[in-house]
């Protein structure tokens, strides 16, 4: 993978010695004693480098498994003289390194009952430790100082979901900023199926999208730079500000010309917000409930349609059209304000102080975000050094270590240039290739399934179905799609993370096809309030289903899938084409719907929510439970061999189990070493002996130097050189996790 500033990984790296080590200045990149220097180890710790990158045979282990006891000490002691010196005790983060690298069985022993558990351990766990480890892994939101930023997280998506709902009920006052609407012209005349598009549809169509096209064009490109100079939460409030401003001018403009122009600026915070927000939330949360943190950006996003159609159900009552509008308009700058003030009390993401070779490098003040977010020392510390040897990993590459130069871009071409660099990597390497194709796909499906045309045009639609001139109908109805649309996404907290994400959107896009097909299909009945009652069940049931599944989960993919050296610059992408195509829905839906009104725009919709689904189940890998690292290997696993194990294997496993009742246990593509590969334990003599019987090497079809694939695996058995750091577990007290097919280690 290269790193951050577009340098690459040296395919034969020289690695320093302990001997004569000096810490350097700045935040250079060096290789401080990072991996073993015999020639074993360095092979095994290149292999580990190259299957970040291309991961052929589905290997998912921690990133300090090649690690003896003595090289982690000396790992450790390093990390600490350069970085943590002033403020930890090298004793505390030797512990803390030994139960990252032995994570299951410190799980395991932290949920024993007997006092020394079986387990010879070379970290004793306090009782404070032992309930936080496993109430990490079990107790959504155990983590109490998350609440912050979950509540900040809310807020600004509070505040994305009522500029959404301002847009929506504008287009039904378009004609204040001299606009008559597409309804206003099919109800004044004989409805006649050759029905065109006039111009002032267009201009209503360019007004409506002009921030989602501004959000995806700019905003989440400009998210890159503005992260990099003043991080996550302060991009958060630039997005803020934004928003604050023109909500205020669009409160004063008379023509649509004007508001045309506000809603530029407007959607160039949007577009910040919608990047910067997910990743914040991603980056904090606990890997095995990161889901359930992302989630509150969609849920409240939710909550946010819904209050504010409530908000303009109650400015209808004003007194003049004008003023109603100028209401609706100007309404998001009071949550920008209490987002603004949320910020304040906000921590930064531990994890951009640890993103090596940038300005903003300070492992203590990730250390002291931490140590605010966890519950124990022990959590902090173990947390710090996995995303610091991960990194490490991601963006290890040939540094000359005699090298003063602390690796950060000068000048505004060498800005450019790295973040070019950026942007052209995603499509070059293959482990940044497959995130950005699965994140991409989910985030355009999102739109195609046609729930932002519910979003955007339900005071459109229902006036068209319900025959009425009156703003109140179908305000009030789609007052009732966000309550909707918030009360059924509650159901994904915690199943988002259980269940999966993977799961949510292959359960839910076929049902949601199918509830969509019923709505154009009842848009024929004769009976008017018949139609509208029906159209409006299947609508509401179509929202209902979408919550949870794929409602939440393309900004969760677009923020998790992505290692940090490339986080904004791959979650900035996958955004920017939701929102584009959000912006393409509000241009051209007005045409769309004067050409194929009801029955035929809903029948649209329906069958592209069809196309979405064999996307999903062909091309999107499972996130859940796993850390932001571990999805390095997820995601460097070829996406032909994922495709070929979904239509080869998975499939034929699903008919022969679920219609022919065979009960065999279902297949999997990737080898879990963290919490469900080999057991070692001690032998009579001291020795350690593998439990794994007759193991023959992974089948691989890639050559190489000694029988070697490209990523170094074939071959090789799981038990080596996966050696644990000091510890014993006698074969009695062997067990699987329950979570061991899909856990995450943080």
């Amino acid at each position: 993978m290269a790193n951050r500033h577009g340098s690459s990984f040296n395919h034969s790296p020289s690695l320093p010695t302990a001997t004569g080590h000096q810490p350097r200045p700045h935040n250079s990149i060096e290789l401080i004693d990072a991996a073993p220097a015999t020639e074993a180890n360095h092979d095994q710790y290149y292999d580990q480098v190259n299957r970040r990158r291309n991961n052929n045979q589905g290997i998912i282990e921690n990133p300090l498994v090649h690690l003896t006891d003595e090289e982690l000490r000396k790992d450790v002691t390093s990390f600490h003289r350069a970085c943590l010196e002033p403020v930890v005790a090298l004793d505390d983060l030797l512990r803390a390194a030994r139960v990252a690298q032995n994570v299951r069985s410190y799980d395991e022993a932290a949920r024993s009952k007997g006092p020394k558990a079986r387990y010879t351990l070379p970290v004793q766990l306090t009782e404070e430790e032992k309930a936080a480890l496993k109430a990490e892994k079990d107790v959504l939101f155990s983590e109490r100082n998350m609440f912050i930023v979950i509540l900040t997280v809310s807020l600004a998506a509070f505040l994305q979901g009522f500029v959404q709902s301002s847009i929506n009920v504008a287009s039904l006052y378009s004609e204040e900023f001299g606009l008559p609407n597409v309804i206003s012209r099919l109800n004044s005349t004989v409805l006649q199926e050759n029905t065109k598009p006039q111009l002032d549809d267009w201009k209503l169509g360019a007004t409506n999208a002009s921030p989602f096209f501004f959000a995806a064009l700019l905003g989440c490109w400009l998210s890159l730079p503005i992260n990099d100079m003043v991080g996550r939460r302060g991009a958060m409030a630039v997005a803020a500000c934004l928003i604050f401003a023109s909500s205020l001018g669009a409160a004063w403009c008379s023509s649509w010309q004007a508001l045309l122009l506000v809603r530029m600026v407007n959607g160039v915070g949007m577009g910040v917000k919608a990047v910067s927000t997910p990743i914040l939330a991603s980056e904090t949360a606990v890997g095995f409930w990161r889901g359930s943190s992302i989630l509150a950006w969609q849920l409240w996003v939710a909550f946010g349609i819904m209050m504010g159609f409530a908000f303009n159900l109650a400015f209808y009552k004003a007194s003049s059209p004008k003023l109603s509008l100028q209401l609706i308009l100007g309404a998001p700058l009071v949550p920008s304000i209490f987002l603004m003030i949320g910020l304040c009390f906000c921590p930064e993401s531990p994890r951009y102080y640890m993103r090596r070779g940038a300005s903003s490098y300070n492992p203590q003040k990730a250390y002291k975000v931490l140590l605010r977010l966890r519950r124990t020392k022990l959590q902090a510390l173990r947390d710090l050094y996995l995303v610091y040897k991960s990194v490490e990993l991601e963006e290890y590459s040939n540094v000359d270590v005699e090298s003063e130069s602390d690796g950060v871009p000068h000048g505004l071409f060498a800005y450019i240039k790295n973040y070019a660099s950026q942007y052209k990597q995603l499509f070059v390497e293959r482990r940044l290739r497959n995130a950005l194709i699965s994140s991409s796909i989910v985030a355009l499906a999102q739109q195609l399934c046609g729930i932002n045309v519910l979003a955007f045009y339900s005071g459109t639609l229902f006036s068209r179905v319900l025959g009425s001139q009156d703003p109140l109908a179908p305000m009030i109805y789609s007052l009732g799609y966000g309550a909707i649309n918030f009360f059924f996404g509650l159901p994904a907290i915690r199943t988002i993370d259980t269940l999966g994400r993977r799961k949510w959107l292959v359960l839910t896009l076929p049902v949601m096809c199918l509830l969509m097909m019923a709505a154009a299909l009842s848009s024929l009945h004769h009976d008017q309030t018949t139609r509208a009652a029906l159209i409006a069940v299947f609508v509401f049931l179509f929202a209902a289903t979408y919550s949870p599944g794929m409602g939440p989960i393309p900004f969760t993919l677009a923020s998790e899938s992505f290692p940090l050296s490339h986080r904004e610059a791959g979650c900035a992408f996958a955004i920017a084409i939701n929102l584009l195509f959000a912006g393409l829905i509000q241009m051209f839906f007005p045409s769309i719907y004067a050409g194929l009104h009801d029955g035929g725009s809903l029948g649209l919709f329906a069958g592209l929510n069809f196309v979405a689904f064999v996307l999903v189940f062909l091309l999107v890998e499972e996130t859940k439970r796993r850390s932001l690292e571990d999805l390095d290997l997820i995601f460097a696993v070829r996406k032909r061999d994922f495709v070929r194990h979904q239509v080869t294997e998975y499939l034929p496993w699903f008919f022969r189990h679920y219609f022919l009742g065979y009960r065999r246990e279902k297949p999997s593509l990737y080898v879990d070493l963290i919490w469900n590969g080999p057991r070692v334990h001690s032998g009579m003599g001291g020795a350690m002996d593998s439990n794994i019987d007759n193991w023959d090497g992974f089948a691989s079809d890639m050559g190489g130097d000694n029988g070697r694939g490209v990523g170094g695996d074939d071959g090789v058995s799981p038990s080596f050189p996966r050696r644990p750091s000091a510890f014993t577990v006698l074969d009695s007290t062997m067990r699987v996790s329950e979570d061991s097919n899909d856990s995450a280690h943080r």
